[in-house]
């Protein structure tokens, strides 16, 4: 049973370590997933391995996000 069916889920630091482990996990429970990393490049090599197939990677930076507040 895919528990996460239907579902979209937003994973940061997706491209490397509990992030990408994060990230696979959920799609192979069937979500959808969005994988944000400041690395696009490995974000995106992450998002093409994963067995769901709906996977979009993304550039964020969270720290620039904080010096900002």
């Amino acid at each position: 049973m895919l528990r996460f069916a239907d579902k979209v889920v937003l994973v940061t630091g997706a491209a490397a370590g509990i992030g990408e482990a994060t990230a696979r996990r959920f799609a192979d429970e069937g979500a959808s997933v969005v994988l944000a990393d400041w690395s696009l490049d490995k974000a995106q090599v992450v998002a093409s391995e994963l067995h769901s197939g709906k996977a979009l990677a993304v550039h964020v930076d969270v720290s620039a996000l904080l010096q900002k507040s």
